[in-house]
């Protein structure tokens, strides 16, 4: 792959860095056109375009120069993150409208399969070695520790409860570990010491959260589309709800009853069941709640800046991350 055009867009480097990969490795064959398709469905404009290979390149020109590794860096974070939506996809029923939901389930695992082999390799395009092998133990450390997230996951959709700690601690895992991952290739690739490493790796983790928060709440509001209640997903909102009503059975058998139509194959969900549940979540706080810990996350993502021993427009720059968790 060439060297990085300031001339064009970050999105424009990276989905050109993806297309080049892929007819320069020759490693997809005949599926690099399937790989290039399912990468631009998760790339839609008007939504966030390459958000991971985004991260990496700002942190990369904060610490610095643009070079050549960031775009590989890019091209195997966005390979990665897709293989990981789309197995996310397949096991939630989820988004039925992406391309890898409208064919077997067998034959778009194998696509992702492949297309997480491809992240690794694109990874393996980064010349220095030694910069290579710290970038791999951080994609495998990333992999392994969102898994055991997600398999927490799994294991608590089976239970009536849990508690806040332990939505937490899944999240730092699944959730956390891609931005935490991403933000620590950044640093790696852009030459940062040890100590700076590790606390972009805490502050990636912290941004990591935050999104699954919001997408928490999001996702509960729109029950007809995601299965988040349908499956029993541990999310925040529900969560909070049910440790702060469990000493209330009135409440708690409501909140049951809000969310049991949407865990029955083929029972009505539609719009009045919906907005029943939105005023519930909101009247009894949990919406609130969602936010307080969101800013409580954000604060604690700007004290891990202020440690850091960096320039004020470094600062400002990595604080507008935070700013922009939407």
């Amino acid at each position: 792959m060439g060297l990085i055009d300031d001339s064009i867009s970050v999105e424009q480097q990276i989905a050109g860095g993806i297309e080049r990969f892929l007819a320069e490795s020759g490693s997809a064959g005949h599926l690099s056109g399937i790989v290039l398709e399912w990468v631009r469905a998760e790339n839609k404009p008007g939504g966030k375009q390459y958000p991971w290979g985004n991260l990496l390149f700002t942190i990369g020109d904060v610490f610095g120069d643009s070079q050549e590794t960031i775009v590989h860096g890019a091209v195997a974070m966005e390979l990665y993150a897709l293989a990981a939506d789309i197995f996310d996809d397949i096991e939630d029923q989820d988004n039925d409208e992406l391309p890898w939901r409208t064919i077997p389930a067998a034959q778009a695992i194998n696509t992702a399969n492949l297309i997480l082999f491809l992240s690794f390799k694109a990874l393996a395009a980064i010349n220095d070695q030694a910069l290579y092998r710290q970038a791999n133990d951080i994609f495998q450390t990333m992999g392994i520790t969102a898994c055991h997230g997600q398999n927490q996951e799994f294991l608590y959709e089976g239970q009536d409860a849990i508690t806040l700690a332990q939505y937490f601690d899944t999240a730092r895992k699944k959730s956390g570990a891609l931005t935490a991952g991403t933000c620590k290739l950044a640093a790696v690739l852009a030459g940062c010491d040890t100590s700076l490493i590790l606390d972009l790796e805490k502050f990636g983790q912290n941004l990591g959260i935050i999104s699954q928060i919001k997408n928490d709440l999001r996702d509960l509001f729109r029950v007809e589309a995601k299965s988040d209640v349908r499956l029993g997903k541990k999310t925040l909102p529900l969560v909070y709800l049910a440790n702060v009503l469990k000493q209330n059975r009135e409440k708690t058998e409501e909140l049951h009853k809000l969310c049991s139509p949407a865990r029955r194959k083929g029972a009505e969900f539609g719009t009045a069941e919906t907005d029943r549940l939105r005023r519930f979540v909101i009247q009894e706080g949990a919406a609130h709640y969602c936010s307080v810990i969101c800013a409580c996350f954000k604060q604690e993502a700007v004290e891990i800046l202020d440690t850091m021993n960096i320039a004020e427009e470094q600062k400002r720059k990595l604080i507008a991350l935070v700013e922009n968790q939407t």
